[in-house]
């Protein structure tokens, strides 16, 4: 297909040239489409954006409620509301990435059959787009803060490194279940079942401390666990910052699943339209 700028659109490979320069061609649809799906989310609500709030907010006072008592020692002297609250904000981030990018082919799918753009923009359009949420809620986590006389740290300045490596492993995920999804609809059923189930296997409600020593490890090849480590040492600055196997195992599990995961949804995205 050629458009009128002379310029030719066509599915490309991730490993290619082309395939830069077809997202960047591509950038302000990208960017309108964030914005539409910010505005759709928003329309007709009473308290609007803050909805994105009450939820890390129930969960952290349940938590506080129900295993402050139980994971207080494991975390030294911080107070555990902003303990959990820490690991609820990026946990936010990511599931709510992973659940939008993983049935966005069903919003896109009346206008996928009747224009041409990389079907990879729908989700990463998702999943960009709840960066918009995730600073709302971090207003949260700055009251939660200031109330409890913790000061931001030199450290807070390596979190966007933790919210690219989590976008890129939702990415990756969302990429291969929204192409799944186009095919069988048994998907969009089961992706809230893993992540609640997900949720219990991150340190969000306790510390990694609190695994046994030997199954650490094993424990990390889950990136959102030193993702969540991390994240919560570097806007809190207490305690010692996670090892660096961790990280390392993090960050490479996250690229590795970008990288895949946008592979196969390239492969696969000719026999999107029809199953849709």
């Amino acid at each position: 297909m050629t458009v009128s700028t002379g310029y030719e659109v066509k599915p490309t490979s991730l490993l290619s040239r082309e395939f830069v320069r077809e997202i960047w061609f591509f950038r302000r649809l990208i960017g309108l489409f964030i914005w539409r799906d910010i505005i759709v989310r928003y329309k007709n609500t009473l308290i609007g954006a803050a909805w994105y709030v009450l939820q890390p907010l129930a969960m952290m006072l349940v938590f506080t409620v129900f295993f402050g008592g139980i994971f207080a020692r494991y975390i030294g002297p911080l107070p555990y509301p902003v303990f959990a609250y820490g690991g609820l904000l990026l946990w936010q981030l990511f599931s709510r990435s992973l659940s939008l990018g993983s049935t966005s082919l069903i919003y896109f799918g009346p206008m996928l059959g009747k224009v041409y753009f990389p079907r990879i923009i729908a989700p990463a359009s998702f999943v960009i787009g709840t960066l918009f949420d995730f600073f709302i809620t971090s207003v949260l986590m700055v009251v939660l803060m200031a109330v409890y006389g913790i000061t931001p740290k030199a450290t807070t300045l390596l979190v966007p490194f933790v919210l690219l490596f989590t976008l890129m492993f939702s990415m990756g995920c969302g990429s291969i279940l929204a192409a799944v999804d186009a095919r069988y609809r048994d998907i969009r059923h089961a992706v809230p079942l893993m992540i609640q189930v997900w949720m219990f296997c991150t340190p969000v409600m306790y510390p990694i401390s609190y695994i046994p020593e030997k199954w650490r490890l094993l424990y990390s090849v889950n990136p959102m666990v030193g993702l969540t480590e991390a994240f919560r040492w570097m806007i809190l600055g207490v305690g010692d910052p996670p090892a660096t196997v961790i990280l390392a195992m993090s960050a490479g599990v996250s690229i590795t699943m970008f990288v895949v995961g946008v592979l196969f949804f390239q492969k696969v995205q000719g026999t999107l339209v029809d199953t849709l």
